[in-house]
């Protein structure tokens, strides 16, 4: 009812600035793969087309456009692979699965990834990583994203410090908080909590307040620390 008959996966509630942030990938990455970009060729300017096609108007985003994102982010945390052959990758998925959103199927974790990756595996710099690493990246950010019993995608765990094995004390589910970050299991945002920290209570404060434990509040802190400037 909130949501106006709307499936709330699908309402535009994300600028690319939060995406960056939340997803902890470089903004320039976010603007170039939602809004695309020109670049130089021998013969001229040419425009490189969004990866991400956004959910709502000046490219703002929705979950599914947030899942989309934080899938493509592990290509880019350890490879270099250029958004031309990325996009030739997701163009194939996108017949293999006749979906609009490849990445976001449950099929991603199985079949979709090894395609993925065998189809521009060549791609990639062996000495550096291989298809193996690639696999294994892909891996942990698949883990992140928690599936109903019918296979749909409805929570994301984002990683909330560097390395994938990041805890999973922060959540962003479409249906709570109106989509925005919260302690897992709560219905506190991290906003909220970085709000009062920044006022000067102490994370001991507010893990009594909240009555959530130390390390929950550490990590709300710790999610929104990058947007405090």
């Amino acid at each position: 009812m909130i949501y106006g008959g709307q499936n709330p996966q699908d309402i535009p509630i994300y600028s690319p600035a939060e995406a960056a942030h939340y997803l902890r990938i470089p903004a320039n990455t976010i603007r170039s793969w939602v809004y695309g970009r020109n670049y130089p060729t021998t013969a001229g300017t040419q425009r490189a087309d969004p990866l991400v096609r956004p959910a709502g108007e000046r490219g703002m985003l929705s979950f599914v456009n947030m899942l989309e994102l934080h899938v493509l982010g592990a290509i880019r945390r350890d490879h270099s692979v250029r958004m031309r052959q990325i996009r030739s990758a997701l163009d194939y998925l996108r017949r293999k699965f006749a979906s609009a959103h490849p990445l976001v199927e449950e099929t991603m974790q199985t079949d979709g990834k090894h395609l993925f990756v065998k189809k521009y595996g060549q791609l990639i710099n062996a000495s550096q990583h291989g298809q193996g690493a690639m696999e294994e990246i892909l891996d942990a950010h698949l883990r992140r994203i928690e599936r109903d019993g019918q296979g749909l995608a409805i929570r994301l765990y984002p990683f909330t410090r560097r390395g994938t094995d990041s805890p999973r004390l922060v959540s962003i589910d479409p249906l709570v908080a109106y989509g925005r970050p919260v302690i897992a299991g709560s219905r506190v945002t991290t906003a909220d909590v970085f709000d009062r920290f920044k006022a000067g209570e102490s994370p001991e404060e507010l893990s009594k307040d909240y009555d959530r434990a130390p390390e929950e509040i550490w990590e709300a802190i710790r999610c929104e620390l990058d947007t405090a400037a």
